[in-house]
């Protein structure tokens, strides 16, 4: 910007220009990110601070150019409109910074912190615009140094900020957003020597290094402007992503649960008979031979009838911790009905397994019940079958069952087999 004559050169005009559509692209892209993804409180605070630079160069564009188009000349320095846009631009500049400081420490710090460490800010950006505005006699060029004056350690605060977060909550995004508030700081520290040479030497020109930073000075603020508002879109999107993570994760926690829940007989934390219909568990069945067992508790209805249903439960865990303590981990057990086991043990023979299953059920500890004189024993009928392949495992099944049936009516016919009385637990193999 350069108006130290009371005309603009078409290099500024474009410049502020593009500036102010610069700034008004970043706020309502960030008010577009805020409609559709979770709201920031910090990034709340950056939209406004974008919102307030847009506010700032507006000001200018009335001053120089709005006004001298309707009124057909450059109104002066001194002239009270013009004071009063002065003083709108200093104060919505300082505003930008104070937002800016705010969204940093509310992303560094917290909401409260954040809030605590600026409230006092917003009033002296007010005095800043009061004094500055009373103070430049030169134009907007020493209004330029004076914002500087807050612009350098307001970003360079931001930059630190950011860049030394702990290293868990460093990202790509607050790295970013640091490298660039702490290149405008830098650019703001270059402004505030080539507008104070330009104020000292008003009237004649000023050629070099500082009179291209001022001719420029619109399109290095834009180009870093935007680098830094996309750099924050990258914090946000970062955080969103965050969250979407944590409630993928959530969700796969429910999904095993209800799966669980769906696969897995709760009292027994058994596989379920739903389990075996899907297919779960039986991955080694599908590529070797094997053999089935169905175990039934012929005690557990008189244990019900007797001495109430949270005993049978107990007869029924018994019974499957016996069980899987004899199971491989690829063996596989389910809860087949109400007093039912199934048994998959591939690559097994059913003399093997059941022998081996009834040495675990004769040296099982009985169940001791609350009430009840004598501990109660595991009576339990076993049925086993082979099977060659897999297309032949519904047929073992049934095979099984039937064996066990017919073992469990021998055991009824016992009349040793009710309680309190304790019969051996009976086998039956059929190949």
């Amino acid at each position: 910007m350069q108006p130290a004559a009371l005309t603009f050169s078409v290099l500024s005009f474009l410049g502020v220009a593009a500036q102010l559509a610069g700034a008004l692209l970043l706020v309502s892209l960030f008010l577009m990110m805020r409609r559709f993804v979770l709201r920031r409180p910090y990034f709340s605070a950056w939209t406004a601070a974008w919102a307030a630079f847009a506010a700032a160069i507006g000001a200018l564009v009335i001053r120089y150019i709005l006004v001298p188009d309707m009124v057909g000349f450059a109104p002066p320095e001194s002239h009270p409109a013009v004071r009063v846009l002065y003083f709108i631009y200093q104060m919505c500049k300082g505003l930008g910074f104070v937002f800016f400081l705010r969204g940093t420490l509310m992303y560094v710090a917290g909401t409260t912190a954040g809030f605590l460490a600026t409230r006092k800010l917003w009033a002296g950006a007010a005095l800043f615009a009061i004094a500055s505005t009373l103070a430049s006699r030169n134009g907007l060029n020493e209004m330029v140094v004076w914002q500087s004056a807050i612009a350098v350690p307001a970003l360079g605060y931001c930059a630190s900020a950011l860049l030394w977060l702990p290293r868990p909550r460093r990202t790509v995004g607050s790295m970013a957003t640091g490298a660039c508030f702490a290149c405008l700081a830098l650019l703001w520290l270059g402004y505030a020597g080539a507008f104070a040479l330009t104020v000292r030497s008003a009237g004649t020109h000023t050629g070099g290094v500082p009179s291209h930073i001022v001719n420029f000075n619109s399109y290095f603020d834009l180009t870093f402007n935007l680098l830094l508002g996309y750099a924050m879109l990258l914090v946000l999107m970062e955080d969103n992503k965050r969250e979407i993570d944590d409630a993928q994760a959530e969700l796969r926690v429910t999904h095993d649960q209800l799966r669980r829940a769906a696969l897995y007989d709760s009292l027994t934390d058994s596989l379920n008979r739903h389990a075996f219909a899907e297919g779960v568990g039986l991955e080694m069945v599908r590529a070797t031979f094997g053999t089935v067992v169905l175990a039934d508790l012929d005690n557990l209805k008189l244990v019900n009838d007797h001495f109430g249903h949270s005993a049978g439960d107990r007869i029924l865990r018994r019974c499957a911790d016996v069980i899987r303590a004899t199971l491989r981990p690829y063996d596989k057990l389910y809860r087949w009905g109400g007093d039912e086991f199934l048994l998959i043990v591939p690559s097994a023979h059913a003399t093997d397994v059941i022998e081996r299953l009834q040495a675990a059920l004769d040296d099982a500890a009985h169940v001791e019940i609350q009430g009840v004189g004598d501990p109660i024993p595991l009576q339990v009928s076993l049925g086993a079958a082979d099977f060659a392949s897999s297309e032949e495992l519904s047929f073992a099944i049934e095979r099984a069952d039937r064996a066990m049936y017919l073992e469990k009516g021998r055991r009824k016919s016992d009349p040793r087999s009710g309680i309190p009385s304790i019969t051996p637990t009976s086998v039956a193999a059929i190949r």
